[in-house]
């Protein structure tokens, strides 16, 4: 019992898996009520170009030698406005439009990072993260990013809810869609740009849908949704930094392989239910 206590313990004598587990933890939440709504929307594809464009604000913020959050944050929020204006002002498809977008701000950004020393080292942290690196003033931007989602999502819940079912009928009821698809995005924007740190470019939309999917497997309501979202989020957090440090394994990639696992047995799952003939989605 002894032995399990402190193998439980042991990584919090390290300020570092502190603060990695307190950051990711609260990203897991974040990004499960972020994630829900993504799900509902079709959305994981718009997550990815805000993730990809935030790289080239990251970079920016490091040429010019401002807080790299402060960077990513206005290329990301940039890219969401223009995603919801180019795709109400002109005939493109959304794909196209997001392709274009985030494929510009991307290799803006790896050209940006041709100007620094050390181009392959700033490279490798900026799209596999470096959740070991996660800092006080990281903890105080994932803060911040949770208590704004929270009152958005708190005052704007409803309409939300009805724009990502039906944004037609919400449309015809005078709801203003366009202004509610913008603040959903920029709160996509904002989880990925906080993010960035712990998991980076290429595992941060991972974060935001796997959980958000697996709990979609099992539930309809919104509500569920979000709170399994956020638990199971949680836990692969939680499963994700113990492997990585007993094994020895990237903390970032380790956390999304667990919330994958999960995915992969949820399916698994399902399709005993389905095939016992057992009801799949709660009341």
């Amino acid at each position: 019992m002894n032995t399990v206590v402190e193998a439980l313990t042991e990584p919090f004598q390290y300020g570092f898996m502190v603060r990695a587990f307190v950051g990711v933890s609260l990203i897991a939440v974040l990004s499960g009520v972020v994630g829900s709504f993504i799900m509902l929307k079709g959305m994981a594809f718009m997550g990815d170009a805000v993730a990809h464009a935030a790289f080239g604000g990251l970079v920016a913020a490091l040429l010019l030698g401002v807080p790299a959050q402060a960077g990513a944050l206005t290329v990301a929020l940039a890219t969401a406005a223009g995603l919801t204006a180019l795709g109400r002002k002109t005939d493109l498809r959304a794909d196209t439009t997001l392709a274009i977008l985030f494929t510009g701000a991307f290799a803006l950004g790896v050209m940006g990072l041709t100007l620094r020393p050390n181009f392959a080292g700033d490279l490798t942290a900026l799209l596999v993260g470096s959740v070991l690196g996660i800092s006080q003033s990281d903890i105080a931007w994932i803060l911040g990013a949770a208590w704004a989602t929270a009152l958005l999502v708190g005052l704007t819940f409803r309409h939300l809810v009805y724009i990502s079912f039906d944004p037609k009928g919400a449309e015809a009821a005078g709801l203003p869609v366009a202004v509610l698809q913008l603040l959903l995005l920029s709160l996509v924007a904002l989880t990925v740009t906080v993010s960035l740190q712990a998991v980076g470019t290429v595992m941060v939309v991972a974060l935001l849908i796997t959980p958000a999917a697996t709990a979609f497997l099992f539930c309809r309501r919104l509500e569920q949704l979000m709170l399994v979202a956020a638990a199971l989020g949680l836990t692969a957090t939680w499963i994700g930094l113990y492997a990585s440090y007993y094994l020895a394994t990237p903390p970032g990639a380790t956390v999304v392989t667990a919330a994958t696992v999960q995915f992969a047995a949820g399916l698994v799952v399902r399709r005993r239910l389905r095939t016992q003939g057992k009801p799949i989605t709660p009341s």
